[in-house]
């Protein structure tokens, strides 16, 4: 039997338009599938930002905080700061005190001796406070000439090394690890240096 022209023809356009609706339809899952994934690259780099812009801001936090916390322990430390300062004069006066009498008429009047005993004790004690709240006095004599911590008032010649400290005018004083005050100090230029003569 011979099959009909027309309905073959009728099949094959059926057959090629069911094709075309394969491909419509795979080019449609296709592009879904694509418009999907670019959707979902899309959406894990804004996730990456976020992530970045999270991590950021954690530790911008983490450093306002240390740095919150190292002022608030700075102004506990130094609070004192104004205030030990204003005494420091007064510990120069004690001092001042103590050596504007001679060892020899401290030693012959009761009276002046009993003085100087209870000047050094009030000094020693106002020393003591300053220690408990973090106030030092360092030591500048003998020691290397440093413009950080030592004020220059003047230079003599002397037999020490040139640059040592060779009398100290007023205590130096530190607060914590700060400078409170320099030491007035005099320092050596060495030994004279003789001219030779011809």
């Amino acid at each position: 039997m011979q099959k009909d022209p027309i309905n073959k023809n009728k099949s094959s356009k059926q057959k090629s338009n069911q094709d075309l609706k394969e491909n419509k339809t795979e080019e449609q899952k296709k592009d879904s599938v694509d418009k999907n994934q670019e959707i979902v690259n899309d959406l894990k780099h804004k996730l990456k930002e976020c992530e970045d812009k999270l991590l950021r801001s954690l530790a911008e936090n983490d450093n306002l905080r240390k740095r919150h916390e190292k002022e608030t322990e700075d102004n506990l430390k130094y609070a004192t700061k104004n205030f030990a300062f204003s005494l420091l004069p007064v510990t120069d006066n004690f001092q001042r005190a103590i050596q504007s009498i001679p060892d020899d008429v401290s030693e012959k009047d009761k009276l002046l001796k009993n003085l100087v005993i209870g000047i050094q004790a009030v000094e020693k004690e106002l020393d003591d406070v300053f220690v408990k709240n973090g106030i030092k006095k360092f030591d500048s004599l003998d020691q290397k000439f440093n413009p950080e911590i030592h004020q220059a008032v003047s230079k003599v010649n002397n037999d020490k090394p040139e640059g040592t400290i060779v009398e100290e005018f007023q205590r130096g004083y530190m607060i914590g690890d700060r400078l409170l005050r320099a030491a007035m100090v005099v320092v050596s230029m060495g030994p004279e240096k003789k001219e030779e003569k011809k």
